[in-house]
């Protein structure tokens, strides 16, 4: 393989692995900070991509604003389903499974839903006109959109780092995790909090879905498809280790690219559920997985 296409390869990994770091990042979030389980995590990034496809190609409003509106649509969606189904459940101290199933089923109705509103045919979303184009290094040519995505997630990811490690509302979040109820005691509204980072999750979700729509085609199977990558991720990061989601998601998306370009998209699946087995035989945690805490 010649350098170049070694090169390219390696951007194209780094791209898919922007997509999955971003999306695995609010998953993460849930799920390691939280323990809830959120099978309706792909349901908000297709709906993002959805928001981005109507508000940027029907609503004509520019891309940089259709980022933050989707943003908000997400979030007060995951608050609505945190705040009426799962807060209950976690009241009433009902078990994961319970979890699992209501939010199949929302992601069930709401993929139903998007079916009847936007239609089952994929649709491509239109690149910002700044972003048009390539960048020519040399030999290598490189679509300029691809390489904001790639800092824009980098952006957001060490915005949440910072957040989650070096405020004060985030190591109060960290505290309701490794104690929830020492933690209420102290007067902290543990409830709120727990709602506030849930739609946070679902929100930096529904970015993802605006970014990967000019890349991706728009499809309301598209949240489906990617979920068991998404838990791959994470779980091979370690859960709730943002710097580990980071990591774990750039060697997934480089064995996607190369086992694509290689051999197929199945080799590639394949070969990135071999992957995850070896690490985690050496590596049971995770690369960084420590427990719950964001690190």
């Amino acid at each position: 393989m010649a350098l170049t296409t070694i090169i390219l390869q390696t951007l194209n990994g780094l791209t898919i692995a922007a997509i999955y770091v971003l999306l695995a990042s609010g998953l993460t979030i849930v799920l390691g900070l939280q323990g809830i389980i959120n099978v309706a995590h792909g349901f908000y990034y297709m709906l993002g991509a959805y928001l981005g496809l109507t508000l940027i190609g029907k609503a004509g409003l520019s891309f940089w604003l259709s980022l933050p509106l989707a943003f908000i649509g997400t979030f007060f969606l995951g608050v609505i389903l945190e705040i009426s189904g799962l807060r209950p459940l976690t009241r009433w101290h009902r078990d994961h499974s319970h979890q699992v199933i209501l939010t199949l089923g929302f992601a069930i109705f709401g993929t139903e839903l998007v079916k009847e509103i936007w239609g089952a045919v994929p649709q491509m979303a239109q690149m910002p006109p700044s972003l048009q184009g390539v960048l020519v290094i040399g030999a290598i040519t490189y679509p300029k959109y691809w390489l904001f995505v790639m800092a824009f997630s980098l952006a957001i990811m060490v915005g949440l780092w910072v957040f989650f490690t070096r405020t004060g509302l985030g190591i109060l979040v960290r505290s309701v995790t490794i104690n929830r109820e020492a933690s209420e005691a102290l007067g902290t509204n543990a409830p709120l909090l727990t709602t506030m980072i849930f739609g946070l999750g679902t929100g930096i979700a529904g970015v993802a879905g605006v970014l990967a729509g000019p890349i991706l085609s728009v499809d309301p199977n598209m949240g489906f498809e990617l979920l068991m990558i998404l838990f791959v991720v994470i779980i091979l990061g370690g859960l709730g280790s943002l710097i580990g989601t980071v990591i774990s998601g750039v060697i997934i998306g480089i064995v996607i690219a190369f086992g694509t370009a290689l051999f197929s998209g199945m080799v590639a699946k394949i070969s990135v559920f071999a992957v995850m087995i070896a690490i985690l035989i050496l590596r049971p945690l995770g690369v960084l997985g420590r427990g719950t805490a964001v690190d």
